[in-house]
């Protein structure tokens, strides 16, 4: 059994904040397929509008390169959204279940009252989702204000917080903040943007420009970059949840060596949701 959040895991097996944990069906049918938790698609606290575009997932069949894009709109679900999912899914399965919220900014303000309401909602802890901030080096104050944030959930909530890693934030100088700000876990890693697939008659070709607003990129190159992270958060005393480029058993026999507690998976999941334990039984 492994301990996580205060709940007793038979496997290391966390769905990750993806289409595969974006509605209640979703998340029910990799429950009953052995995975242990589910990070749910990150939340905000606004009102939905009429969305221009869709949200599209491609895998290339020959080299395994995959892909997600959304306009900002269609990816985020509202906070009703969310609280509603956790409300029903919180009466439905015992299943670790960890919200991600996302903000603004780094002033506690934009993140307590959100944590608070998924709290009373039946969260086992919350996902701090740091991405759709953008690149927040080089900008002023970052390491105070990221502590302070930190200190203030901590200060607040009964349950733990879990800050979600990207490589805009570089491994050897989160981690002590973490630690700092009162941090026992940490999610790793998010995608990267990088060169994406687009659509034409049908068919997927690799894109010669970037779409920096509305594309990321994830596959098994990330994973030496998750290795990384992982290896240094352990170092710090940090409980993992490590994934990104997650493709196949061994690739999480990798991480659990390199120090992580659980692992998390998006694409795998997505594709096949019912495999589950494929990822936990290695050649």
């Amino acid at each position: 059994m492994i301990e996580f959040m205060g709940k007793q895991l038979k496997n290391p097996l966390i769905a990750s904040s993806c289409f595969a944990t974006e509605n209640v069906a979703n998340v029910l049918r990799l429950a009953e397929n052995g995975v242990q938790g589910a990070i749910l698609k990150s939340c905000a606290d606004y009102e939905r509008g009429e969305v221009i575009g869709k949200r599209e997932f491609a895998v290339d069949p020959t080299t395994g390169y995959t892909y997600a894009s959304s306009p900002f709109k269609a990816e985020i679900l509202t906070m009703e959204e969310c609280l509603k999912m956790m409300q029903k899914l919180r009466s439905l399965t015992e299943i670790l279940l960890i919200p991600s919220v996302t903000a603004a900014s780094l002033s506690p303000e934009d993140w307590i009252p959100a944590c608070r309401k998924l709290e009373k909602a039946g969260a086992d802890g919350i996902q701090l989702d740091f991405f759709y901030m953008g690149n927040l080096i080089g900008t002023d104050g970052l390491s105070r204000r990221t502590v302070t944030l930190l200190r203030e959930l901590n200060s607040v909530l009964h349950i733990p917080v879990m800050p979600k890693l990207n490589i805009s934030l570089p491994k050897d100088y989160i981690m002590p903040l973490l630690v700092e700000g009162g941090v026992q876990y940490v999610s790793l890693l998010d995608s990267v943007r990088s060169p994406y697939l687009r659509k034409t008659d049908n068919a997927y070709h690799i894109s010669d420009c970037l779409d920096a607003e509305t594309t990321s990129c994830f596959g098994h190159w990330q994973l030496p970059l998750t290795i990384g992270y992982t290896y240094t958060a352990a170092k710090y005393g940090l409980k993992v949840c490590a994934g990104g480029g997650i493709t196949c058993a061994d690739d999480v026999q990798k991480l659990l060596a390199a120090g992580a507690v659980t692992v998390q998976s998006a694409t795998f999941l997505t594709r096949y949701p019912d495999r589950g334990n494929n990822l936990l039984l290695s050649n």
